[in-house]
């Protein structure tokens, strides 16, 4: 799509849509900075190989979006998060395989975490490697929130039995890693958001990771806070698996297998350690891991 008149290439957002970039961790910096100028940026998109979009970077213009499926329809077959809106496009074909397969009911955090043994192994790619990907990377960025904060990991497996605590820390662990970092959506009728005029027809791109992180609404939300999200704490709900009631069904599935696992984790004597450097997805949508190396310290 042809840049408008008064549209600028912005370099920060330049960055957002190379792949390359990811490796490295999520560009919250350039995202932060994005955010507190244009909130909604265009996005070129073709050193991806994409159509290129709006990109959406304020929580509350993200929630808005979510809430509103008949302004922003989401691409049929291919949403994580939402159901297909009334004239979204053509259908993209039946969602299969690992990386989109269905979450079983049954939390398997008790298999899981016998496979990981004083022995280095990779969390990713050996231990959860048959799980669909999305739930692969949300226990995998809740496990690595404990590795990155050792002091908060003593103080929840000390506190474990505090059912409000360990709920909250599985909140936070969504909000700060946001296994999915932008999801597409197609606008319907024209509307303006971030001040930016959207045509019928146009992509925009929602990007959950920026609303997460954005600290008009998350206070220093670099820092992984267990507490943030206890009863009568305040905090507005986190967008990692979605907002209102078009949210998909997974998304009580991956909190419910999420918190299957950490509270696994805080209740098995000793405790997880790194086992070698983790090494990141190189994608502008899924935040995860190639190879995460774990080990259990007895």
């Amino acid at each position: 799509m042809p840049r408008r008149r008064g549209t600028h290439p912005v370099s920060d957002a330049d960055a957002l849509a190379c792949p390359d970039t990811y490796a490295r961790g999520v560009p919250y910096d350039r995202l932060e900075r994005l955010r507190a100028r244009t909130p909604v940026v265009w996005l070129d998109e073709r050193i991806a190989g994409g159509p290129g979009s709006w990109a959406v970077l304020r929580y509350a213009d993200v929630r808005h979006a979510l809430a509103h499926p008949e302004l922003f329809a989401a691409e049929s077959g291919t949403a994580p998060h939402g159901t297909p809106g009334p004239t979204a496009g053509p259908p993209a074909g039946p969602a299969t395989g690992p990386a989109t397969g269905m979450i079983d009911m049954e939390p398997p955090a008790g298999a899981l975490l016998a496979r990981i043994t004083a022995d280095p192994a990779d969390f990713a790619a050996e231990v959860a490697a048959e799980l669909p990907g999305t739930l692969r990377n949300t226990l995998a960025g809740g496990l690595y929130a404990l590795l990155r904060d050792p002091e908060q990991y003593a103080r929840l497996r000390a506190s474990r039995a505090d059912d409000d605590l360990v709920d909250s820390a599985v909140e936070e662990m969504l909000r700060w890693w946001t296994p999915v970092m932008c999801v597409r959506r197609t606008v319907l009728r024209p509307t303006i958001m971030g001040g930016v005029p959207l045509l019928a027809g146009e992509r925009v791109s929602l990007w959950l990771t920026a609303a997460d992180h954005d600290d008009t609404v998350f206070p220093e939300p670099e820092r992984f806070v267990p507490d943030r999200f206890r009863v009568g704490a305040g905090a507005r709900p986190q967008l990692a698996l979605g907002y209102g009631t078009h949210a998909c069904l997974g998304a009580m599935l991956a909190r419910l297998h999420l918190r299957a696992l950490v509270t696994a984790v805080l209740e098995r004597p000793g405790r997880l350690a790194s086992a070698g450097d983790p090494v990141r997805l190189r994608s502008t949508v899924r935040q995860g891991f190639e190879r995460l190396p774990v080990r259990w310290i007895a």
